[in-house]
């Protein structure tokens, strides 16, 4: 018997470490349940786009060419070495529709594929599978809405394309409310994909690193240069005795307090720089999930976005709602993860259990 086929759709190819990873995660999920399990290669022209004007545009492009020069080689070797995708990259959904990547099982993948508050990815129906051909299992996997509501304008035609999967699985509990709300009733609430792997697992990711940490450190992983948070690591160091590493995309950290910047770095590097740090002040989801999964102190930074909900809910799932920091006193580096480790293991289960069911329901194994 052939093996069965799944494609997923998801943003993977952002310079950004957790878009990235959590692509990884679920479809080498998937392949270690014998699945033969590739992404689209999907890469909107939107992503490309910009409201600015049309010096700040091309202001924006000259500034950040060294970004884009070494993101794209570092990221890109990544992905070709740990993603397996379709030869075709597609720019919109009219290239979907004609030309579909054929397969048994379609899978909407995780991250903000359902925001149309601050993105354009709720507004494409490609991130709704609406272009999978007629008999293919569509499931939603940990699909992220990270917006405060669902826009009144939007409201049907989310009910209309949600309601046509197979199978819903929502990332937050927010999410999860938003959607039924509008009267998707199977929707269930999973694990982001970076979870369905185990420590073992990414150590594998960051073993592959070449970089051997030789000193303690802190570790900022942060958005927006906020300063605030490059402040509260500063201190957090002086007081243990250590230095501070950052890691991120930007040309501009440069320009932050650091001892060393890991710039554009690769995803080996930011999962070994996680495995191996004292704390981590971060910002961003996936800098809180992976300090999670290799139970690290972390601090929480929120930020000024309505994303926050999805970081929000997961603290507030894993019993660790006490680890946002709210003024300059340092939070104590003091985090038990038993009950924390307890609550993810059931919660992986559980995640697991849900790709098994929908996409074996047919008796296939």
């Amino acid at each position: 018997m052939s093996k069965l086929k799944s494609y997923t759709i998801t943003c993977h190819r952002p310079l950004n470490y957790g878009a990235v990873l959590q692509a990884y995660a679920l479809n080498t999920k998937l392949r270690s349940l014998g699945v033969d399990a590739k992404v689209i290669d999907y890469y909107p022209s939107y992503y490309k786009a910009s409201n600015k004007s049309l010096l700040t545009r091309v202001l924006r492009q000259v500034f950040r060419l060294p970004d884009w020069i070494v993101g794209k080689k570092r990221f890109g070797k990544f992905i070709a070495d740990n993603l397996p995708m379709t030869a075709k990259t597609y720019i919109n959904i009219e290239e979907l529709n004609a030309d579909i990547p054929l397969a048994d099982v379609y899978f909407a993948g995780s991250d903000q594929i359902w925001n149309c508050h601050e993105l354009e990815n709720g507004k494409d129906d490609a991130f709704f599978l609406s272009f999978a051909p007629k008999g293919a299992k569509k499931i939603a996997y940990a699909a992220s809405l990270a917006m405060p509501k669902i826009p009144e304008e939007q409201v049907e035609r989310y009910k209309s394309l949600i309601n046509d999967f197979d199978a819903v699985a929502i990332r937050e509990k927010d999410g999860l409310e938003l959607v039924k709300s509008i009267g998707i009733e199977k929707a269930v609430n999973v694990l982001d994909p970076v979870y369905l792997l185990e420590r073992i697992d990414w150590d594998k990711i960051a073993d592959k690193d070449s970089f051997l940490p030789k000193e303690k450190y802190v570790l900022i992983y942060a958005f927006n240069r906020q300063k605030n948070i490059f402040e509260y690591a500063r201190k957090m160091a002086n007081e243990l005795g250590i230095k501070v590493y950052s890691i991120n995309t930007n040309i501009e950290d440069y320009m932050l307090d650091t001892d060393k910047y890991f710039y554009n770095a690769s995803p080996n590097t930011f999962v070994n720089l996680i495995k191996n740090a004292e704390a981590v002040v971060t910002n961003s989801f996936h800098g809180l999930s992976f300090s999670v999964i290799y139970n690290k102190q972390f601090h929480l930074f929120t930020r000024k976005s309505s994303s926050n909900s999805r970081m929000v809910n997961l603290l507030s799932d894993l019993n660790l709602s006490g680890r946002i920091v709210d003024s300059t006193n340092l939070l104590k580096n003091d985090i038990d993860f038993a009950v924390t480790n307890e609550i993810v293991d059931q919660k992986r289960i559980f995640s697991v259990n849900y790709i098994k069911s929908n996409i074996f329901s047919d008796g296939n194994n």
